[in-house]
C-alpha cells in the first residue's frame, strides 16, 4: 500500500514538472488577439474562436468569438458559429434560428459551406424544397457535398 502511494506521489510530481503550463494564464499572443477582437478585429475574433474550439475544447466560449467574427463580416466565423449552434439546438429552436441567420449571411456572401449547411438545416426542419435550393447553390459554388445531396434528394 505504501509503495502504491509513493508511486502515485512521484507520478503526480512528474506531471507538474513535465507540464508546467497546464494551468498557466494566457500567453502574450493570445492576450493580443483577445485585445484586437475586443477592438473589433473580426480576424482576431475568428482565431480566438478556433483556439477555444480546437485547443481548449470550449465550444461555449468559441461560439462567442465566432459570433463576434460573424458580426464583423468574417464569413467563416458565421459558418463555424452556425455549426456550433446546430450541434447545441434542435429544429425550430432559438439556436437553429440564430444558426439560420449566420449561415444565410455567409451563404449570401459566397461561403459555400454555409449554403450547404443551410440546405441541411432546412432538410432537418422538413423543408425539402428549400433544402434543394441551398444544396444546388452550394453545388454551383463548387461544393461537391452540395452536388451529391442535391442529386440524392432530387430523385
Amino acid at each position: 500500500m505504501v509503495k502504491k502511494l509513493i508511486l502515485f506521489i512521484i507520478l503526480a510530481l512528474s506531471i507538474f514538472i513535465l507540464a508546467p503550463g497546464i494551468w498557466a494564464e494566457e500567453d502574450d499572443l493570445t492576450k493580443k488577439k483577445r485585445a484586437l477582437c475586443d477592438d473589433g478585429n473580426s480576424t482576431a475574433c475568428f482565431k480566438m474562436g478556433e483556439r477555444y474550439r480546437v485547443v481548449e475544447q470550449d465550444n461555449k466560449t468559441a461560439l462567442g468569438f465566432y459570433i463576434k467574427a460573424c458580426d464583423g463580416d468574417y464569413m467563416t466565423g458565421c459558418t463555424n458559429g452556425g455549426i456550433l449552434l446546430i450541434m447545441k439546438g434542435t429544429p425550430y429552436s432559438k439556436e437553429f434560428k440564430q444558426a439560420r441567420k449566420m449561415f444565410n449571411k455567409a451563404c449570401e456572401a459566397g461561403e459555400d459551406p454555409s449554403c450547404f449547411n443551410m440546405g441541411s438545416l432546412n432538410y432537418k426542419e422538413g423543408r425539402q424544397k428549400k433544402a434543394l435550393q441551398y444544396y444546388l447553390k452550394a453545388c454551383d459554388m463548387g461544393n461537391a457535398m452540395g452536388c451529391a445531396k442535391h442529386k440524392r434528394l432530387s430523385r
